[in-house]
């Protein structure tokens, strides 16, 4: 995109048989979602953050956004749960792009006039330190091990490659003229780079560091993005901002599609994490555009204030932010989810009766289920001893832990981690995990059975649920 230049220079249902159906449905919600019936997205409020805020991102876990000022050479941290900046972060000269690294330890920024990037702590929202690129680095994407991330420098015509353990460019690779937008695939293999001056993608192998195929696309391409693993097409998506296009292509052998028109100047674009739905900020028309990403229906705009600049959209899919140049701010878009009905059914008694001649306790009783809304209420069991109020211990799981669920003797908490696909079993007691459990694609619910005997996972990614027998650990 040669603006850039100009700007630095001037339905599921789940039913099962026998003994599982009365936990199933005392515990999981049966999710309803149609495809082709999108409810429109809609801009419900704005973020104020610093001065011509430029390139916006999600951490991967979803909690925070980070933005960069390009005016301001700062850094904006977002908390999700607040909606507020919890932190601004002095970087480099002229800031565009910006991501956090998969790990979540790290992110990168590029100081487009400053020619360096500059590392931030994701734990601490400070800069450790710049890693000097020469030239004009524009944006930068991470490998999903988190080991490489590739930058584009604009003026330098070329692709610099950061090895992150080290935090030294290890290799410069020629592309085309202008590089601007990149994206890596969702296996990592390939990354793609938009070369707005020279009309054409480069087709980066990761394995080998080196360009391994060039494509010709539309006028001016200014941004580029994979659909994701979950996805039921694997696109690649290019913005043409001189003919107010967006190619379409295969990703697997880079045939083209389609293409279809947008509004004037797309400058960004991203996909929900479904790859459904596909955003396109339009700069000259004030606008985000939202299109069907599989049919290429258009289903909505969106008008902004002057100066949409680029669009990022949160992990679970619920929102897009749009920064806007004019009111410094990152818009807040909303996203309709899937719509999530409960099963009626009679409630659960607290008195478990599981063991024979026995009555136990639980520490979760189900008081009611109605009209989609599940209740519970907490009763601490006889031998429950109250600790004094603090940090008791931290216990690592597996990546991106989302959701937990406890067995009702308090005795094991099962949590899910979303980005590796596993369930992670911990002894309360001993304040460790005692059993990693691989699951199905984007785990996003987890329940555990009244009686504490089966441990149900819903999977997203691949519409399943993984039933679990407790066990020993329970």
């Amino acid at each position: 995109m040669m603006k850039l230049k100009h700007f630095i220079e001037s339905k599921v249902s789940f039913i099962f048989f026998g003994l599982f159906i009365f936990c199933l449905f005392s515990v999981l919600p049966a999710y309803v979602n149609s495809a082709s019936a999108f409810v429109a997205p809609k801009l419900t409020g704005n973020i104020s953050v610093g001065n011509f805020p430029y390139g916006v991102t999600f951490s991967p876990n979803g909690n925070y956004v980070l933005v960069a000022n390009s005016d301001d050479n700062t850094v904006s941290v977002l908390s999700m749960a607040t909606k507020g900046v919890v932190a601004s972060i002095k970087v480099g000269s002229r800031p565009t792009g910006v991501a956090v690294a998969p790990s979540l330890t790290f992110a990168y920024v590029c100081n487009t006039a400053s020619g360096n990037v500059s590392l931030l702590n994701m734990s601490t929202f400070t800069k450790a330190l710049n890693i000097n690129t020469g030239g004009s680095p524009v944006n930068v994407v991470f490998t999903p091990d988190s080991k490489l991330a590739f930058v584009t420098n604009i003026h330098n015509n070329r692709v610099d490659v950061i090895n992150t353990i080290r935090n030294i460019v290890i290799k410069k690779i020629s592309v085309g003229k202008s590089p601007q937008g990149i994206a890596v695939s969702p296996n990592g293999k390939i990354v793609v780079v938009t070369n707005a001056g020279g009309s054409s993608l480069s087709v980066i192998n990761v394995s080998s560091l080196s360009v391994i195929r060039t494509i010709h696309t539309g006028k001016n391409p200014t941004s580029v993005a994979f659909s994701s693993k979950f996805s039921p097409k694997d696109y690649l998506y290019v913005a043409s901002g001189k003919e107010n296009k967006i190619y379409v292509y295969n990703a697997k052998d880079f045939a083209r599609i389609t293409s279809f028109k947008t509004l004037a100047d797309p400058s960004s674009i991203a996909l929900t994490p479904d790859g459904t739905m596909l955003f396109a900020v339009n700069y000259q028309d004030m606008a985000v555009s939202v299109y069907n990403a599989i049919s290429f229906n258009h289903i909505e705009t969106i008008k902004l204030p002057v100066g949409p600049m680029n669009v990022a959209i949160s992990p679970d899919g619920s929102t897009a932010l749009v920064t806007v140049t004019s009111n410094s701010s990152a818009a807040f878009i909303k996203i309709k989810k899937p719509t999530v009905v409960y099963a009626k059914v009679a409630p659960v008694s607290s008195v478990v009766t599981g063991i024979p001649g026995a009555a136990v306790t639980s520490h979760y009783s189900r008081s009611s289920v109605v009209s989609g809304e599940r209740l519970f209420k907490y009763m601490p069991s006889a031998s429950y001893i109250p600790k004094p109020f603090g940090k008791l211990a931290t216990v690592y799981t597996g990546k991106g832990p989302t959701a937990e669920a406890i067995t009702p003797d308090g005795k094991y908490l099962y949590v899910i981690n979303t980005q590796d696909a596993t369930l992670s079993v911990i002894d309360v007691a001993k304040e460790e995990v005692v059993k990693t459990i691989k699951v199905g694609d984007y785990p996003s619910a987890v329940s555990i059975s009244p009686d504490g005997h089966y441990c149900f996972v819903v999977n997203s990614g691949t519409n399943t649920v993984t039933i679990i027998s407790t066990g020993n650990y329970y």
